[in-house]
């Protein structure tokens, strides 16, 4: 029993001795942080062109790595937080979102008043639907500015 206890506490003692390293985006001319944890989801785009998706960890105070490349902060253009809900969940909202749209323009072209009506109202419900996914959560380099806290 003594053993099982002991064992624990060293447990318990490692843990919260363990670094937390944190990527911290201000947005510029304000006081608004977000603080995305290592190992968390993210996309980001680069100087170059080039997207990465996945789990990022901190190598230093200037530099990232994400699908086992090192990318420093400020060679970021723009960088997303994608939870796996988003990244589950967005693709199934641009699709609904884009066959409301397309319904409702489809059904406008019909002659009744309550024709333009439905078809008005669908194209109204899939806009948000499509854009919403698409335009948020969006960090670009220009309004924000990227560091890492390392704890």
């Amino acid at each position: 029993m003594k053993y099982n206890i002991t064992l624990l506490f060293f447990v318990f003692t490692i843990f919260s001795y363990a670094q937390n390293n944190v990527l911290v985006i201000q947005k510029n001319n304000s006081k608004q942080a977000i603080e995305i944890k290592e190992n968390k989801r993210i996309k980001l785009k680069t100087i170059q062109g080039k997207s990465f998706f996945g789990r990022f960890t901190v190598v230093d105070s200037s530099s990232i790595m994400i699908q086992e490349k090192i990318i420093l902060l400020e060679d970021i253009v723009k960088l997303k937080r994608k939870s796996l809900f988003g990244t589950i969940a967005n693709p199934i909202f641009i699709i609904y979102g884009s066959a409301f749209i397309i319904a409702g323009a489809s059904i406008i072209g019909g002659a009744g008043i309550l024709d333009v009506f439905f078809g008005g109202s669908l194209i109204i419900m899939g806009t948000p639907l499509l854009l919403v996914p698409l335009l948020s959560n969006n960090h670009p380099a220009d309004k924000w500015k990227y560091s890492i806290n390392i704890e």
